[in-house]
């Protein structure tokens, strides 16, 4: 990579920015950020008055049941302006921070996923979202009177081929009379697709022969567009998710977002606006259930006994119960972190910390669903059905689970994040040439001692700053050894650890800030909760690295051809019927 994309120049002044060129700043998030008390009360009211909705309007079970989202709810929430919560006062919206659209959306989310999900894909992605990327001028106008109208909206980009692909398929070609745009293609996956009143939809224009990957305003009720089927999703049963296709769907010129760039993900604002998306869709949604989890856990506790004794009081128990407690900690101090005083000028200064949190939350989430499975096992691996059906308390651990494993894809599958964040922003500072290398050569300075940290804590942080100084060698010593970055992309594996890594000792930073904090304030008990989340990442750092270190490694590429190949390793399939 011979320059950094757009919207990397200024994350590198944020705090993972500096992380990854071996910098823990320390003073960056020790002053850990607390939202406004006037702008918190302006949340509160909203998350009192949706809670009061949810319980009156909302049935989870229904939902779950059906696979729907009746248009009677959808126009209920669109009536009290539930998909206006950012938008401005003056067009009808709720004029919510970021912080505070966050903090709903994770509230309606709690109650019913699908609910909260189309909530989340229309805050996030939908072209009130991207209002902050549009000029003045008639299309800035014409998005805000769609606004105003309440139109629901969603992004339409992954193509059959991928959600990775740099390429759409999906093209875009100028009228003769160069009033229009004909878009013609398909696109898969697109939340909100099959109720969306507008889309967002990336196209390649193919104009004055050069090839520019651009962005569309397209309205459903155009001629040509399709809703070709609704997707039958594993979880997430409800959500409006659905494969579209555009024939010869004209586009008015001026709802076509200019830009300078040959690809929309290159410029300083779009990409940005699109990685605070998933903060919405993946990082609530993965908050919002290891909560309940957290709950269940407690609730469940206080309701068996083993051996006449309260299963609270057993060590493992004990262990499994505070490691989720500690890693919700952690992903509310990450989810806090990168939206609490975030506005649209100073969101490209977070956009790392926006990709990070997409697989640190969602991965953490796993962890503490499978382990609320095993906790609650005792009550049957069951559906909430099955446990109602026969007098049980109806937990809906199955639900969660399938819920859960979507936010590992959603927004793209986790390896794939990790590759594309390690080599977009780790070594974004690395090639051509690493400016820092000189400053690498000394070890790092020990940090200030954090007077509202523990003495385990204060260890922890020293650590985190040796480890981040450990990962900038590392990177330097790659970049040495493969002046060709191409080469070094190419060793997948490597950049996919070097990343997880990287998430590691963000999260450990933000997670050590936080707890600062709160016993500055008075909460020394936070404190724990960063000691036992810290330890955990400490042995997940240990394993990572002992991949990454490793001289020699098994054939992998061998064992994958030659199955692929067929006939050596078909012993495997012994006594498997497989269908013709």
């Amino acid at each position: 990579m011979s320059m950094p994309l757009h919207p990397a120049t200024r994350s590198r002044e944020g705090f993972l920015g500096q992380l990854f060129a071996g910098k823990l700043r320390w003073d960056l998030v020790r002053a850990f950020p607390e939202q406004d008390p006037e702008e918190r009360r302006q949340g509160d009211v909203v998350i009192a008055e949706v809670e009061q909705f949810l319980r009156e309007h909302v049935n989870p079970d229904e939902v779950e049941r059906t696979g729907r989202i009746s248009p009677e709810l959808r126009e209920a929430l669109r009536a009290r302006g539930y998909y206006k919560l950012q938008a401005a006062r003056e067009l009808g919206g709720r004029g919510l921070s970021m912080m505070n659209t966050f903090r709903v959306i994770e509230v309606v989310m709690s109650w019913s996923l699908p609910v909260g999900y189309t909530l989340a894909i229309h805050s996030g992605l939908g072209a009130g979202a991207i209002i902050e990327a549009v000029q003045s001028g008639p299309l800035r106008d014409y998005v805000r009177a769609r606004m105003a109208e309440g139109a629901i909206s969603g992004w339409a980009d992954t193509e059959p081929a991928g959600a990775s692909v740099r390429r759409a398929s999906t093209t875009a070609v100028p009228t003769e009379d160069g009033t229009a745009y004909v878009l013609n293609g398909e696109k898969v996956y697109i939340g909100n697709g099959s109720i969306a009143d507008l889309l967002n939809v990336t196209a390649t224009l193919c104009e004055g022969g050069k090839e520019q990957i651009s962005l569309f305003f397209v309205e459903t009720t155009s001629p040509g567009f399709r809703v070709r089927a609704e997707h039958g999703l594993m979880g997430l049963r409800g959500l409006p998710i659905a494969a579209l296709s555009f024939d010869n769907v004209r586009v008015p010129k001026e709802r076509m977002l200019a830009m300078s760039q040959e690809h929309w993900r290159n410029t300083p604002l779009l990409e940005p606006l699109s990685a605070l998306g998933r903060m919405y869709i993946i990082v609530g949604a993965s908050l919002a259930l290891s909560k309940k989890c957290l709950q269940w856990s407690r609730e469940y506790l206080h309701r068996r006994l083993a051996q006449g004794r309260a299963l609270g009081d057993f060590d493992e128990i004990q262990r499994l119960v505070s490691t989720t407690a500690s890693e919700v900690f952690a992903m509310e101090s990450v989810s806090r972190w990168n939206l609490t005083g975030v506005t649209a000028d100073n969101l490209p200064v977070r956009w790392f910390e926006h990709v990070a949190a997409k697989n640190i939350a969602s991965l953490a989430c796993a962890r503490v669903v499978d382990r609320t499975l095993s906790l609650l096992a005792a009550e049957g691996y069951e559906t909430s059905e099955s446990k109602a059906a026969r007098g049980m308390v109806p937990v809906p651990l199955e639900r969660a689970l399938r819920d859960a494993r979507a936010f590992r894809v959603a927004g793209g599958v986790d390896f794939l994040v990790d590759h594309k964040a390690a080599r977009e922003g780790l070594f974004s500072l690395y090639y051509p040439a690493p400016a820092h290398a000189a400053e690498l050569e000394a070890p790092p300075a020990p940090l200030p001692v954090e007077e509202h940290l523990s003495a385990r804590n204060r260890e922890h942080l020293q650590s985190t700053a040796q480890e981040v100084h450990r990962l900038a060698r590392k990177s330097l010593e790659l970049s040495r050894r493969y002046p060709d970055a191409g080469v070094l992309y190419a060793r997948e594996r490597t950049l996919i650890l070097l990343n997880q890594i990287c998430n590691e000792l963000f999260t450990m930073s933000v997670t050590l800030a936080h707890a600062s904090a709160l016993a500055a304030r008075g909460q020394p008990h936070a404190g724990e909760l960063a000691d036992i989340y810290c330890t955990a990442a400490r042995y997940r750092l240990d394993d990572l690295w002992r991949q990454t270190d490793a001289e020699t490694e098994p054939d992998f590429a061998g064992v994958s051809a030659r199955w692929l190949s067929g006939g050596e390793l078909d012993f495997l399939l012994c006594d498997v019927v497989t269908r013709p």
